[in-house]
């Protein structure tokens, strides 16, 4: 009896990866919702099986994933869902903290996103690492038509066709941390929504995640930034190559995203001290993040708490 239980199970779970998947490939906007449960059913899957189980579950499900939407929405499921789904039930088996989990986690996530960009530009002839000034120029053109029809003044559409032309110029020199903290987003929320899923059939065994008010980071973060600050101005000043402008822009990206998180981990840890209510402190933390001149206070609140314990005074 306990085989064919393990049949049926496997195959509903390699269905839901499939319809979570076409969900996701087919509604615009709650797509996205859906885009992070694809993963879920794989962990399910890799986790109450063995890894060849979830290989094979993964084979079938990209077969029937290029039935109904071809060969290259078969390999956007794959690389970008199928392979951390699979990844994540494996490290699950392998590792009981959920940091190494996690960590091993987005370099699955990044390698299968570098490979599906590596595979989309041979096919489509497109680098991301590229863009043409043409290109750049159309989409320009296009969001400055939307505001011209909404009757932006023509000094106000002159600053927007300015800061859109800066803002696209730097995407390809930040293409590689941009693509970084996708991986990072993607694999945290499938793992969160893969336990959620789990504690819902009545198991614990994917560790669970540190709660955000304790998250911290090692002291060599602050030394990255620091050196990603000395690598731009190295490449602003056009006497070094600008090899060097691109490495420190990445680094400061990185770098200042994870600086930020502790400051938001910090001020999230005190707000909770004070017994402050959750929803009043996720409107906080989201007016912390929108406004640049608070972002900035934040980061230097995570730099400080990287060399004195901040948490451990508030809660004496």
């Amino acid at each position: 009896m306990k085989r064919p239980r393990e049949i049926v199970e496997s195959s509903l779970l390699i269905a839901l990866a499939v319809v979570l998947f076409l969900a996701s490939y087919v509604l615009p906007v709650v797509g996205m919702v859906f885009a992070f449960l694809c993963p879920a059913p794989l962990v399910v899957l890799g986790l109450r099986h063995n890894l060849a189980r979830a290989l094979l579950g993964l084979v079938v499900a990209t077969i029937l994933v290029s039935l109904f939407v071809g060969i290259s929405g078969a390999f956007f499921f794959v690389l970008s869902f199928g392979v951390l789904g699979v990844g994540l039930g494996f490290l699950s088996k392998r590792y009981r903290n959920s940091v190494e989990i996690i960590l091993y986690g987005v370099l699955i996530s990044l390698g299968g996103k570098l490979l599906l960009m590596i595979i989309l530009a041979k096919l489509t002839g497109v680098n991301p690492f590229d863009v043409h000034p043409e290109e750049m120029m159309s989409i320009i053109d296009k969001v400055a038509s939307i505001y011209n029809d909404i009757g932006m003044s023509k000094e106000a559409l002159n600053t927007a066709r300015a800061q859109m032309a800066a803002t696209l110029a730097m995407i390809p020199k930040i293409f590689p941390a941009l693509l970084i903290m996708a991986s990072a987003v993607d694999c945290f929320l499938s793992y969160g929504v893969s336990r959620l899923v789990l504690r819902r059939l009545g198991s614990n065994e994917l560790p669970p995640i540190r709660p955000f008010g304790r998250w911290s980071f090692p002291k060599s973060i602050f030394w990255v930034f620091l050196l990603s600050g000395v690598l731009s101005f190295m490449g602003f000043s056009g006497s070094f190559p600008e090899l060097f402008l691109r490495i420190g822009l990445n680094l400061r990206l990185l770098s200042s995203g994870l600086l930020m998180l502790q400051g938001l981990s910090v001020f999230w840890f005190y707000m909770s001290y004070k017994k402050i209510k959750k929803i009043i402190r996720l409107v906080l933390v989201g007016i912390v993040v929108l406004f640049p001149l608070l972002t900035q206070i934040i980061l230097i609140l995570g730099i400080i708490d990287m060399w004195i314990d901040l948490r451990a005074k508030i809660g004496r």
